[in-house]
């Protein structure tokens, strides 16, 4: 077969044997990695096994060319896709919050891991290393892998604090690595190395700034593109796909900077600022998109890691695998010295670290695809001593499988034992009372099941046994859950904009100011009151006010003017209609009498800071606000029509053909009210 046959043969079948896998560990606590990559290494086992059977040769020859892919082809084709959509999944809010202490990982401490690990080579390993081969080593494992932590992650954490933590760590700290790598891999190609501190760090700026500066324009101009478009998913889904792969290309091969980083930074962008720019409609189609191949790119990637360890890692002396064992628990302790002797820093900076979150830190340090592909690239340099080669090679492999299968298999176990599986107390007693609407809720549809006449003969005995809900108690604790009940008011506020905003009655200026606003009073002590920032975000240029007459930038003044008024109005009214929501819903989640008063109070605030400053706007620009409510009553109508012509298309009283040249003319006519509703 030719050889783009055999690749889709291998990518069918691997992604076959990941769904059946993924059914199978269904309510199980097997790490979705950890089995893929034990399924791999079986497989590359069992390549070595003669047959006579066509399509059992078919299939081992598809395997044995997907472990000899070159290891820049694995990096090019699965890291760009499989950062961006890490990234973009960040809560951009928190990374911010915590940007100093995964900074302080990524940089200072991934460096500090890469030198004693160099030192301890030089130390146990009796193989006359160089400096530079050792430093090479200690960049290739001492990075934590993205693709291993977020998939891990993502199986076993529900707190969003220790999991951005985590994960922005293992993708700062993997462009971290891949910097010193080359850096170091040059040294180690030289016959008489030449070590000057000052350069490296000038070249480490240098690559990571810009790999900064290529993200930041990619995305700044392609944000620009997709916000002239109006609900064209396929175009705008596009993009997201092929834009991690340009900025990753420029940058590695044109800039010779850090791609991940130009990718971190895209996705960054994309998801803060940028997500206004995205139409609102196409937002939940886009995550999907990117959830379902990211899926697809981990199920191929450990799959092919174990393809790579078991077909290339030969079976060395037993004094090589001590050796391995070594390095390995050298690692895991080196790890563990630099997280906790950066811990006085690390608890002062970002939102703290406690001991308890720093031991999952330490333990969630897994090793993946980057740290294989790189020591792939050093078995591939014939520069180097095939000796050295085959040792990088065999030490880097043993080490990505035991902390995927040692520590990703123990994860789950160390979380519960510190007490980090569930949920805070705090947060545990909130979620404890939706449980109970939600059980309520469930009471009652049981009692009007129970009068329908078409459902008497239903055993309710065995329906009870599988419904958990119906019937549990509510108990309630004594702790303290201000902070957590006004967090989640504060929560449900910022869902409440941006519903608003998908729904087309929030502009993207007055969104922006709203969440911004939002945020804000989520640092720290969260507060529902004040919101100075809303305040600072009103103020109308002066020099809009001064330039008005004059003849040149007259007209931009206005211009500049008008707009603010119009987000002064909309955000006005969007703070209004929230806290209006807000006060139905803080009696439900309310867990004490005082709790509820007291957070009513500062609601009310809010509702009377935007009451007062719409009725002021309607007496000054009474023009200004029947053309802002105008547009608005046309979106609501243009949305319900809309969502009738879904409706009916899902009841079959129109094909999906005909409801589809609907949809189109009324989105056409909202993207011309919007146009409108920006003129002057």
């Amino acid at each position: 077969m030719q050889t783009t046959l055999l690749l889709l043969v291998f990518f069918v079948v691997a992604i076959l044997l990941g769904i059946m896998l993924r059914k199978l560990l269904k309510n199980t606590a097997i790490p979705y990695s950890v089995a893929l990559l034990t399924l791999g290494m079986l497989i590359g086992g069992s390549l070595s096994f003669e047959t006579q059977l066509p399509v059992v040769n078919e299939l081992k020859a598809s395997f044995v060319l997907a472990s000899q892919l070159d290891a820049n082809l694995i990096m090019f084709i699965f890291l760009p896709a499989l950062v961006f959509e890490s990234a973009f999944s960040l809560e951009v809010h928190l990374f911010k919050r915590m940007f100093s202490q995964i900074a302080v990982l990524a940089i200072p401490g991934m460096v500090i891991c890469t030198l004693i690990t160099a030192l301890l080579c030089l130390t146990v390993l009796p193989w006359n290393w160089s400096i530079g081969a050792a430093l090479m080593f200690g960049a290739i494992v001492s990075a934590t892998d993205p693709v291993a932590v977020v998939s891990l992650l993502k199986e076993m954490c529900s707190r969003a604090r220790l999991q951005t933590l985590i994960e922005g760590e293992s993708l700062l700290n993997d462009g971290t690595a891949i910097v010193l790598f080359t850096l170091f891999l040059s040294l180690a190609t030289q016959i008489q190395p030449e070590f000057e501190a000052s350069e490296v760090i000038i070249e480490f700026v240098r690559v990571v700034s810009i790999g900064v500066v290529i993200g930041t324009v990619v995305a700044v101009i392609s944000l620009m593109f997709i916000g002239s478009l109006f609900n064209d998913s396929l175009i705008e889904i596009a993009l997201t796909l092929v834009l991690p792969y340009l900025v990753f290309y420029v940058s590695e091969h044109i800039f010779h900077a850090s791609g991940v980083v130009s990718v971190v930074t895209l996705a960054l962008i994309y998801a803060g600022p940028g997500r206004t720019r995205f139409s609102p409609e196409v937002m939940e189609h886009l995550h999907h998109f990117w959830h379902t191949l990211s899926f697809l790119f981990n199920t191929l990637i450990f799959i092919l890691v174990g393809l790579v360890v078991s077909t290339r890692l030969g079976l060395a002396d037993l004094a090589n695998w001590e050796y391995l064992a070594v390095i390995f628990l050298g690692i895991l302790v080196i790890r563990g010295g630099v997280i906790l002797g950066l811990m006085p820093i690390l608890a002062r900076i970002g939102i703290g670290l406690t001991k308890e979150k720093s031991v999952v830190l330490i333990w969630g340090g897994l090793r993946g695809a980057v740290s294989l592909a790189l020591a792939l690239i050093v078995a591939t340099n014939e520069s180097l001593d095939i000796q050295l080669r085959d040792q990088v090679l065999f030490l880097t492999a043993g080490i990505v499988v035991l902390t995927i299968v040692v520590n990703g298999s123990s994860m789950r176990f160390v979380m519960a034992k510190l007490g980090l599986d569930k949920l805070p107390k705090a947060k545990q007693q909130t979620f404890a009372k939706v449980q109970h609407k939600i059980s309520n809720e469930m009471v009652s549809m049981r009692s009007k099941l129970q009068s329908d006449e078409y459902l008497k003969s239903v055993n309710w005995s065995l329906v009870d046994q599988n419904i958990v809900s119906v019937g549990e108690g509510y108990e309630e604790e004594k702790i303290d859950t201000q902070v957590e009940y006004l967090r989640k008011l504060l929560e449900s506020e910022r869902q409440f904009y941006w519903n608003q905003f998908a729904k087309g009655l929030l502009s993207k200026d007055a969104t922006h100011i709203l969440v911004d606003a939002i945020e804000k009073a989520l640092d720290g002590t969260p507060q529902v009151w004040p919101r100075t920032s809303i305040v600072r975000h009103w103020k109308i240029p002066k020099w809009s006010i001064r330039c008005r007459t004059f003849p040149v930038i007259g007209a931009y003044a206005r211009a500049a003017n008008y707009k603010q008024h119009m987000i002064i109005f909309e955000s006005a009214r969007g703070l209004f209609e929230a806290s209006e929501y807000i006060k139905d819903l803080a009696p439900s989640l309310s867990l004490a009498p005082e709790q509820l008063k007291l957070a009513l109070e500062q609601v009310e605030q809010v509702n009377h800071f935007a009451k007062t400053t719409l009725a002021d706007f309607r007496e000054q620009s009474p023009h200004l606000v029947e053309r802002v409510e105008s547009y608005l009553a046309l979106r609501i109508l243009l949305n319900t029509e809309r969502k009738m012509i879904q409706t009916l298309t899902h009841d079959g009283m129109i094909s999906e053909t005909d409801a589809e040249k609907l949809i189109e003319t009324v989105e056409l006519k909202m993207h011309q009210s919007k146009k409108q509703s920006q003129l002057i």
